[in-house]
Parts: C-alpha cells; structure tokens; sequence
C-alpha cells in the first residue's frame, strides 16, 4: 500500500559530521583547559615548575594530536564512533598527563586529579570494556610517572607520599571500574526492554491498522492512504488506482453455509488477493507498495501507487482468476466481481470510490467473475452540494 516516502538517510535535526566531531571534542577541551588553568596557577604560587620550552613543546603537542584525532573522526556516524572517539581522547589525555607528571617539577595533588579526571572525560560516553582499559592505562602511567621521578631525583627522599598517592589513585580507578561495569549493565537491560516495548508498539500499531478477520487493512486506514495517495497525484503527477472487489452471492453463501464459513472464505479470498498483487510488482514499479483493505463486509479495495488504467485491469483480472482458480473447499467454489478506476487529477475521493464502484456494478450486471473498467469521470455535484458516492444496498 501506499508506504510513506522513504526517508533521507540523514534527518534534518542529525547534527552534519563537521558539528558532532567538534562536540565530541568539546569534553576533553574542557579538561585541557581546566588543568593548564590549575597548573598555571600552581606555578604562579611555586608549588610547580616547568621550564618554559618544555611546556610551549607539551601544549602544541596536545594541541595537534587532538586536532588531528578530530578530523580522523570527521565522518565517521555518531553511533559507531562516539565510543571510539571518547576512549581515544582519553587515552591522549592519559598519555600527555603522564609526559607532565614527568616534566613538572613537583606537581604534588595535581597529577592524580588529572588522571581521574581524564577518565571520566570517556566515563558516560563509552563502554565498561574501554572503560576499564583507560582505568588501567591511567594506574600504569601514573606508576610510570613516579619511577621515572624517583629514578631522576634519586632515592634520597622518603618516597611513601608518592606510593600512598599511588594506591590511593589505583583504587579510585578501580572504583570507577566498577561502576561502569554496572551501568554497563544497566544499559544493557534498558536496551532490551526499549527493544520489547518496540516490538510491543510496533504490534499494536499493525493491530490498529489491521481487520481482525482477513489481516487486510481496515477501513479507515485503507481511506487515510486514498488521501496519502491523492495528494501525493495531486503534487508530483504521478497518477494511482483503484480495484474495488465484491465477492458474487456472498449474502447466499452466508445463509446456506453459516457465519463460520463466511468468515473462512473472506480469509482465503484476502490471503489469494494479497499474494496476486505481489506478484504483479513488475507492472508500473513503482517504490510504494500496493494494499488490499476490507471496506467492509465482503468488499475489498486495492490501492495502486504509480499504477494506469491498464495495470490495474491486469492486477483486478489476476486477483479475479487467483480467487476462481480452485474452490475454497471440495464443494465450494467462489468468484469475484471488479470494477477499476484511474484517479484523474482535481476528483474527490468520494468520485473515484464511485467510478470503481459502477465499474464493479456494471461487472455483476454483466455476469459476475468479471472485471470491469470506469471509462469516463461522473457527473460532479451542484452547486452547494457535497459530492456523495452512489453505495449499493444489495449484492
């Protein structure tokens, strides 16, 4: 049936790439920032020196290797790269803490701070997997740091207040660690139950849109899509059609078979009609599917996107020799009568429904199991009076 046009693969409100490689960015800007600040001040206070070509040298290096891991990821789609990239900010600002605790002289409380806090930079935005890879890398290039300081200034001085601060940023990681692994978790579960109330929605909104009986589309559905249908002529050009159905004696049948059977010969009728109309999707193609909707009782319409005059006689004439190809039981054999419209740009729905519907009247008049075409557009209504489709009363 008449599906909704495909959408494009970016939405207007998805952010271009340029713009999220540049948010993404944007946590760890902050960190670089909120660390040269306090080491700055550090320095000013002299808690902590660094001589001043081996700062310009670690700030342009922070500054490129982040740029070019902006631009790396420029193209890259959030959903399979804001991990990445956050674990790989990260990690380089893991790395360049390291090189400062290395250069500085004395960066006492600074260094543990920066550590954790270059985690938590990736801490909501990446997995407990990478979350625990940056907790150890953290750990071991902290002890890394304190080797290195203590191996180049000797072991003269009491090195207990390193190893304390050691320990103390080791288990802080750990408790980072396991903290993710939990809201790893949580993610986990509230993934699953976003998928069942999907499949849950999903379900309910093919029930509301579904007769009960023949699976086919309901009434009102099946309308909305004429509207659909009609606007989208009226836009592009591009003409539609319609079949209208009405199984032969159906009333008959009823009474002499019972309800049950009724029922049963409204399902395979549908069931034959929706496999027919599939199968004539080498006519006219077109990107919108075909439908069959019950308009009530024992009348169906087929709604053709993209369809003329003559595909759709070929569609109606299939479905009519699918239904009178073999009998719905050994002893009971059904038909169908068709009448085919071709919308025609500027008539109401209300005027095609009837064109199709003299067009399946004609078919019975005639002999029943038998298509018939509208050839020409009814009389519109009179001044002042609103355009009414001549229903039939009787079958």
């Amino acid at each position: 049936m008449a599906e909704p046009e495909s959408a494009p693969p970016s939405s207007p409100e998805s952010p271009p790439a340029a713009r999220l490689s540049w948010q993404l960015a944007l946590p760890t800007a902050g960190f670089y920032l909120a660390w040269t600040g306090l080491a700055l001040l550090s320095h000013l206070a002299g808690c902590t020196t660094m001589q001043p070509a081996a700062a310009g040298l670690l700030g342009g290096a922070v500054l490129v290797t982040n740029a070019l891991l902006a631009l790396l990821n420029l193209p890259a789609p959030r959903e399979s790269a804001d991990s990445a990239i956050a674990a790989a900010q990260a990690g380089l600002a893991i790395a360049w803490t390291t090189v400062y605790a290395v250069l500085a002289q004395g960066p006492g409380e600074l260094v543990p701070g920066m550590y954790l806090t270059a985690v938590l930079v990736a801490f909501t935005r990446t997995d407990a997997a990478r979350l625990r890879q940056l907790s150890l890398a953290a750990g071991g290039g902290y002890a890394l740091s304190v080797v290195i300081r203590l191996l180049a200034n000797g072991a003269g001085g009491a090195p207990w207040g390193e190893v304390l601060q050691c320990i103390g940023v080791a288990a802080m990681l750990a408790v980072l660690g396991r903290r993710a692994r939990q809201i790893e978790q949580e993610r986990r579960g509230l993934r699953e139950e976003i998928g069942h109330l999907q499949q849950e929605v999903t379900r309910l909104t093919r029930n509301a849109e579904r007769d009960h009986l023949t699976k086919s589309f309901n009434r009102q559905y099946i309308m909305d899509a004429l509207l659909r249908e009609k606007a989208r002529a009226d836009r592009t050009g591009r003409t539609f059609s319609i079949c209208i159905f009405d199984l032969d004696r159906f009333k008959s049948l009823n009474d002499s078979h019972g309800h049950l059977v009724g029922d049963r010969v409204l399902t395979v009728f549908a069931n034959r009609a929706r496999r027919a109309l599939r199968a004539m999707d080498a006519i006219n193609p077109t990107r919108f599917r075909r439908a069959l909707g019950r308009l009530g009782g024992e009348e169906f319409i087929a709604v053709l996107p993209g369809t003329e005059i003559d595909g759709a006689l070929r569609c109606a004439e299939r479905v009519r020799e699918a239904v009178a190809s073999q009998p719905v039981d050994e002893d009971l054999q059904i038909t169908v009568s068709a009448g085919v419209a071709e919308y025609r740009r500027g008539e109401s729905i209300p005027e095609l429904l009837t064109r199709a519907d003299q067009a399946m009247y004609a078919a019975k008049r005639s002999g029943r199991n038998r298509v018939r075409v509208s050839a020409a557009r009814t009389p519109g209504p009179k001044a002042g009076e609103p355009a009414k489709p001549s229903l039939r009363l009787v079958r």
